[in-house]
């Protein structure tokens, strides 16, 4: 059975040659990551290309995330330096010492303060502060390396969500057509909705990840996932935030807050951090990995492992290899439609229980893959593919868990779906199938069973003895799903 979580690679420095994002394809790469807080638009535009123009070799549909930078304090430009444990370093605006150009970050710091670089690898205490400079003591021995965040434990940046950067970074984004867009070090779920409105102006159907990397993020977690289309476990900023042994709870509540909103979610940061240098991972990267998919993850993210790593392609193999282990003989928990659900929700979770009761494939059509969503949401045991209408959303749909775009194709009625999927070798003689269209106001033919049969020996499906498809039972609605074609019914006729 194929893979059904998903493996996504950050594309950088030592992956963005078109042959190495070929190979990582090859090896299990899902999608790809563009990180703006690096790199040129001009970079960013010639990976794109690539991988668009792998799409059309491959015959898959490949989503491009685009990372925005968001409203963190980096480091400026400067030549790495090795840090020995006590030694003192100078961090300064402009001129002396480390620069750290950024007027928040002097307003914030404090004597006694942590502030942390490279994700909370290297700790330092403040021990002098004076306007626009800070002199830090190292904590703990490691490399200070230009362009990388610094945060302060236990506080937070008064930043807007959206910066300048942001929103020029947004623009080209747009204009390329990227999949999905990461909102970085997101705090409410108005950070969120700011991001929907700036896509919408600029005629943006991307969906939104929320990366969850900030302590109030994390108190407002459930208020996020809601509102975003799929949210992200950002382990490196989190690990400078909190203490290291709360990272396994953060990361809990984080997926959690997905699961139970039906929300893709995905983990990323330090997963095979060893492999920035060696080809092989350590056990406990295998177990983290293993860990985060058997905890309810959708989609694991590599990042620096293939954006600067000098095993890019073996990173990637590793990583799917896991994930499939983690997969094998594994029944993932499955969420009840909660207080707040939708009768979408219903209804998605009794498409997956009726396929699963009769042992057929579910042939779904997604208009704007808000369908698809529900489905991989209560992980059906079964094969699902999807029809979309364009290559975005079908792109956007690939990454969800478990879900096979199966082309594209103009809007489908039932018997549509039934003859694409003969037409197209999913399905063949003998195939059971549940089909399925996204509800949506007034149709009136949402979900039929079919048993396909040879050609020419009339029409497939389960009949009933008046010779229309028998309307099946759902054990979770308790009650007959409406036929598809039976006469004189209606949404609104009165159930007999």
């Amino acid at each position: 059975m194929a893979r059904r979580a998903r493996v996504l690679a950050t594309l950088g420095p030592a992956s963005d040659d078109p042959g190495v994002i070929e190979a990582m394809a090859a090896a299990g790469a899902d999608g790809f990551r563009l990180n703006f807080s690096h790199g040129t638009h001009e970079e960013k535009a010639a990976e794109i290309a690539a991988v668009r123009s792998l799409e059309g070799r491959l015959g898959r549909f490949l989503p491009i995330i685009g990372d925005l930078q968001g409203p963190t304090v980096r480091l400026g430009d400067f030549q790495p330096v090795q840090v020995p444990r006590g030694s003192r370093v100078v961090l300064s605006k402009e001129g002396e010492g480390v620069p750290v150009p950024s007027d928040e970050f002097f307003r914030l710091a404090e004597v006694g303060d942590v502030v942390t670089f490279e994700g909370g690898r290297i700790p330092a205490r403040v021990v002098e502060k004076s306007g626009s400079r800070a002199v830090v003591e190292i904590m703990v021995e490691g490399v200070l390396a230009p362009r990388k965040t610094v945060a302060i434990r236990g506080k937070e940046y008064d930043l807007p969500s959206l910066t300048d950067k942001d929103e020029a970074d947004l623009r080209f984004i747009a204009e390329h057509g990227l999949d999905y867009v990461a909102l970085s070090f997101v705090r409410t779920r108005d950070d969120v909705r700011r991001l929907r409105e700036a896509l919408s102006e600029l005629g943006s159907d991307a969906w939104i990840v929320a990366k969850i990397e900030t302590i109030p993020g994390v108190e407002n977690a459930e208020g996020i996932a809601e509102e975003a289309d799929a949210v992200l476990v950002a382990r490196g900023d989190l690990g400078a935030k909190f203490p290291l042994e709360e990272m396994p709870f953060v990361q809990s509540r984080i997926l959690e807050a997905a699961r139970s909103r039906g929300k893709p979610s995905i983990v990323a940061t330090q997963l095979l951090d060893s492999m920035m240098e060696n080809p092989v991972p350590t056990r406990s990267e295998v177990v983290d990995i293993f860990t985060a998919v058997r905890g309810g993850a959708d989609a694991v993210l590599l990042t620096g492992e293939t954006a600067a790593g000098r095993h890019p392609v073996e990173s990637v193999d590793w990583a799917s290899r896991i994930v499939a282990r983690a997969e094998e003989g594994y029944s993932p928990g499955r969420s009840s439609p909660g207080k707040d659900s939708t009768i979408y929700d219903s209804f998605a979770l009794g498409v997956v229980e009726l396929a699963e009761s009769i042992g057929a494939r579910i042939i779904a059509y997604s208009h704007g893959g808000h369908t698809a969503m529900r489905l991989a949401r209560y992980r059906p045991s079964v094969d699902v593919y999807v029809f979309t209408p364009n290559e975005g959303v079908a792109r956007r749909v690939s990454m969800l868990w478990g879900i096979r775009p199966a082309g594209i194709a103009a809007d489908l009625d039932l018997e549509g779906l039934a003859a694409e999927a003969r037409r197209r070798g999913i399905a063949g003689e003998g195939d059971r199938l549940v089909l399925v269209r996204g509800m949506r106001s007034g149709a009136t033919d949402l979900l039929r069973v079919e048993a396909l049969r040879p050609r020419g020996s009339g029409r497939s499906g389960a009949r009933s003895r008046r010779g229309y498809p028998r309307a099946p039972r759902s054990a979770l609605l308790g009650r007959a799903v409406p036929r598809a074609h039976g006469p004189g019914w209606s949404p609104t006729s009165p159930r007999k």
